[in-house]
């Protein structure tokens, strides 16, 4: 129903442009000109159909400055781990990284499997920097293999079952945080995000709104500094297919925010720099 209302949108605002053309036309030509102009009407009828075929391509990518800084946001369909520059990886407050606990599926999982021979040697990276107690919401770490920066941001807690738990005000407090630590620990690069919160961190909101929540923080952040050179929001195909996500609201979405959101200068607490 919602691609049916897209359509015939499409088809009213091209056909009216097109009827447009043909009225000033006939306005300011002579009468002979202007229906030998209406004779052709096939032919505006086949490029008002081919424009609303090309309009309803789906797209794969999205991209808007952000207004009064030289900062792009993007949001892209497709693999992560194929965009070039960093990645934030979800992770935990203990920063486990055993695949008992942590899903071969997950940012981290694939992050491991691709960059690292084992999670020991991931492990052993990550602890080097943390004391291997339990870490505030938001403490980042800096892991480098294989020329790929990966920004661990702990989002969740574990607990003794070995079940990942987070909430809505965990995942603002840990975005604030991270935004902060890579002020002072960042590559000055495009960063690359994923829908944060929406796999194994357990957070009772949508896609859609931890979308949100991801945009306004970062457009916030960076009244206080700015840390890269864009931030890249790369949701996987196979999640917008099956979480039925509408990629053009929100890139309507991020559109509109880029435009009109007022950054205001927000109190963030400080970001736990390690690495």
């Amino acid at each position: 129903m919602k691609f049916l209302k897209i359509t015939i949108s499409e088809l009213l605002h091209v056909f009216g442009m097109l009827w447009l053309i043909v009225e000033a036309t006939s306005f300011f030509a002579t009468d002979e000109a202007a229906d030998s102009v209406k004779g052709y009407w096939w032919l505006f009828l086949l490029v008002g159909v081919v424009i609303v075929i090309f309009r309803l391509i789906p797209k794969k990518g999205f991209s808007f400055k952000l207004d009064g800084k030289d900062i792009t946001m993007e949001l892209v369909s497709g693999d992560i781990f194929k965009q070039k520059g960093p990645i934030v990886v979800g992770s935990n407050t203990t920063f486990v990284t055993s695949p008992d606990v942590i899903s071969e599926r997950s940012i981290q999982g694939i992050f491991t499997k691709k960059y690292y021979t084992n999670h020991q040697a991931l492990n052993d990276v990550i602890q080097g920097q943390t004391s291997g107690d339990r870490q505030e919401f938001g403490t980042t770490v800096t892991v480098r293999a294989n020329k790929r920066t990966g920004y661990f941001c702990a989002l969740a807690d574990v607990n003794e079952n070995g079940v990942a738990q987070s909430n809505i005000e965990n995942i603002r407090v840990s975005l604030a945080e991270l935004w902060n630590y890579l002020g002072s620990n960042g590559e000055k690069d495009v960063l690359n995000v994923p829908i944060l919160g929406s796999g194994f961190s357990r957070v009772s909101a949508t896609r859609e709104e931890l979308f949100q929540e991801i945009v306004k923080s970062f457009i916030a952040s960076t009244s206080e500094h700015t840390f890269c050179d864009g931030l890249r929001i790369v949701i996987h195909p196979n999640d917008i297919k099956k979480n039925n996500i509408d990629l053009l609201e929100l890139a309507s979405f991020l559109e509109y925010s880029c435009k009109y959101s007022i950054v205001e200068s927000t109190s963030m607490g400080q970001g736990t720099a390690e690495g």
